[in-house]
């Protein structure tokens, strides 16, 4: 019964954070546009040397996808505080980091999907190979993931305190991820061995999906209190 009732609770905590995104549509919108503005001005500021083009690409990129998902830090967490569902959440009497993994989850749905799309038109702008685009996919998604968690526990850490500071506690964090995912595209675009970072990125969000949400959670519990 109690299994019934965690799925039931996950499965609405879930359905209600993509409705709440859908109807604002400044959430998924905003960090796309800024994904897709900075991916259209390098380009254009630089100039079409395909070579120069594919030698910035995979910085690029990843610096654009960075500081995209930070532009929703300050969404994951703050209209639960304002509306009561964190305390809701914890006198549920459920485990907390599962709650925490799904609203996660839920993040990167709704800001790290539309930018994985939205990387296809980088492919095009910086002239990438076909051959690299399977690299650049999985890199993102597997960092924009990891990034997302980071997002969550600053998000946790300023609850309250605006988003300056949620992005200053995740970006020294999310300096492997960036170096780990620029190396991956960059290896595959010289076509030479990358499954060494992916396996990187995939053993570091592994290890942070249980370890931040627990931090992300008893982060929550103090700066709600």
């Amino acid at each position: 019964m109690n299994k019934l009732n965690l799925t039931s609770i996950l499965f609405r905590l879930l359905q209600k954070d993509l409705l709440i995104a859908y109807r604002k549509t400044s959430s998924y919108l905003t960090p796309l546009i800024f994904f897709l503005v900075v991916l259209t001005f390098f380009p254009l500021a630089i100039g079409s040397d395909s070579s120069f083009l594919n030698r910035i690409a995979p910085g690029t990129l990843w610096i654009a996808a960075l500081l995209s998902s930070l532009l929703a830090v300050e969404s994951l967490f703050n209209e639960d505080f304002n509306d009561g569902t964190l305390d809701q959440l914890f006198i549920s009497n459920q485990p907390i980091f599962l709650l925490i993994i799904v609203k996660v989850f839920s993040h990167w749905m709704i800001t790290g999907s539309p930018i994985l799309l939205a990387s296809m038109i980088g492919v095009i702008f910086f002239d990438l190979p076909t051959s690299s685009i399977f690299t650049l996919l999985v890199s993102l998604i597997l960092g924009t993931l990891i990034l997302s968690f980071l997002s969550a526990f600053g998000g946790a850490l300023s609850l309250g305190k605006g988003a300056i500071l949620s992005a200053i506690i995740v970006l020294p964090f999310s300096i492997p991820v960036l170096l780990l995912g620029t190396a991956a595209t960059n290896a595959a675009i010289q076509e030479i061995e990358y499954s060494s970072y992916l396996f990187f990125l995939g053993a570091m969000l592994f290890i942070v999906m249980p370890f931040i949400s627990i931090a992300t959670a008893e982060a929550l519990r103090i700066n709600s209190d």
